[in-house]
């Protein structure tokens, strides 16, 4: 029993109970009585361990039905866990919540801080980033190779190592969460910067460049973004005004009418340039409600081919990357694209907050959550935007440190 109870405190999270560890002996003992060896009979207790709800699952509590509960320290220490490193607390973190000092505004700060400190909060990078982003489209994306000789494996590796990177730095260097929409740097290797036309740069390493602002700068610039809202044979301007509108303003547009087919790839009864089909195309009152708002901000970024690179030019028609919103704003290509977003900071710190506590809290957002939202963005704000005072107030949030059950009937 005393060799169980630490691992079993580890495998499910918390003290483990004298309940459960009697269950694991009784294992242990019928495997004796069988005469097999004390090896044995913990390997039993262990494959008994491994297969309990407790293991398997983040287990919470439901209170009283129409009720609230505060988590309790376990329970909030793995809630934090997962929420910063994708992963089981740690032996610091676990003994801090066997004291009991895993419940405070000022406890789970200090906790919260160290963990992004700790080289395990990459996972933000590598797991919260992409599901945000739509980064997981990139495995599958396949551009027509005739039309884009340049992609290869290696620079779709490349792709999204760049916003991974880029990401990380951010979180790391506890940086400003607008560089995400508007950065005088980026993270490339060899072959990315010879993608980009970035000179200087050799070797397989991610380091550290400076952009040229007039073409990228932020997310909106890296060919990982600007490939997984593209088609295989063009790019897509409604795609990429609708991945903005959803990931950096948190409001997307309704779904398309029923029967609307897409843009035909090679003509069809549309005709013209890109800008020319999709005007003839939202000629249809029932399709001008939603492309007036999604299309300007993608046409914004027709700088940029279907795997990112910069072109001037369609075949031999210049690229017309001008767009007017329905306010009457205008700009042209995506430095003044991104002008236009930073003036809309409020409402990107808002989806970022919305997107953030979505994936601490393992849960959608319901309408009672909107002040939190509120709050987390407008402390943010005051906290000069760094990753880690957002991260902080959701951490110190009631959606996050209790747990509610639905009113029973």
């Amino acid at each position: 029993k005393d060799l169980l109870r630490p691992l079993v405190s580890r495998a499910f999270r918390r003290k483990a109970t004298d309940d459960e560890l009697d269950t694991l002996v009784s294992v242990f003992g019928r495997a004796l009585d069988r005469k097999d060896s004390a090896e044995r009979g913990m390997q039993d207790a262990v494959a008994v361990m491994l297969t309990a709800p407790s293991f398997l699952f983040r287990v919470e509590q439901d209170p009283p039905p129409g009720t609230v509960r505060t988590l309790a320290d376990f329970e909030t220490a793995s809630r934090l866990s997962y929420f910063l490193w994708s992963s089981m607390p740690d032996d610091e973190l676990a003994a801090a919540a066997d004291r009991g000092e895993v419940h405070t505004e000022e406890q789970l700060v200090a906790q919260a801080r160290r963990m992004l400190r700790d080289g395990k909060s990459r996972s933000l990078a590598n797991v919260f980033a992409p599901q945000w982003l739509h980064l997981r489209q990139l495995a599958t994306f396949s551009p027509d190779r005739g039309r884009f000789p340049a992609f290869d494996e290696p620079l779709r590796a490349a792709m999204r190592r760049e916003t991974e990177e880029f990401f990380d730095a951010i979180v790391r260097e506890d940086r400003s969460i607008l560089e995400l929409l508007d950065a005088d740097w980026t993270m490339v290797d060899e072959r990315l910067a010879k993608h980009y036309g970035i000179e200087g740069v050799s070797g397989g390493e991610f380091r550290r460049v400076a952009v040229d602002r007039s073409r990228r700068g932020g997310l909106l610039g890296q060919a990982s973004i600007l490939a997984v809202t593209s088609n295989p044979t063009r790019t897509s301007p409604v795609k990429r005004g609708r991945w903005v509108l959803e990931n950096l303003l948190a409001a997307p547009p309704p779904p398309a009418p029923p029967n609307v087919p897409e843009l035909a790839a090679g003509g069809g009864p549309l005709q013209g340039t890109l800008r020319q089909q999709m005007e003839q195309h939202r000629a249809d009152p029932s399709c001008a409600s939603c492309h007036r708002l999604m299309d300007p901000l993608g046409f914004g970024l027709e700088n940029f081919d279907a795997i990112g690179a910069w072109r001037d030019a369609e075949g031999e028609t210049p690229v017309d990357a001008s767009g007017e919103l329905p306010d009457g704003r205008r700009f042209t290509g995506p430095a003044e694209l991104r002008r236009v977003l930073l003036e809309r900071a409020g409402e990107f710190r808002r989806c970022l907050a919305e997107k953030l506590l979505v994936y601490a809290l393992g849960r959608g957002l319901e309408y009672y959550d909107a002040c939190a939202v509120e709050r987390i963005a407008g402390v943010t704000e005051a906290g000069r935007d760094r990753f880690s005072v957002m991260v902080e107030e959701i951490v110190k949030s009631p959606a996050f440190r209790q747990r509610e059950s639905a009113p029973g009937n």
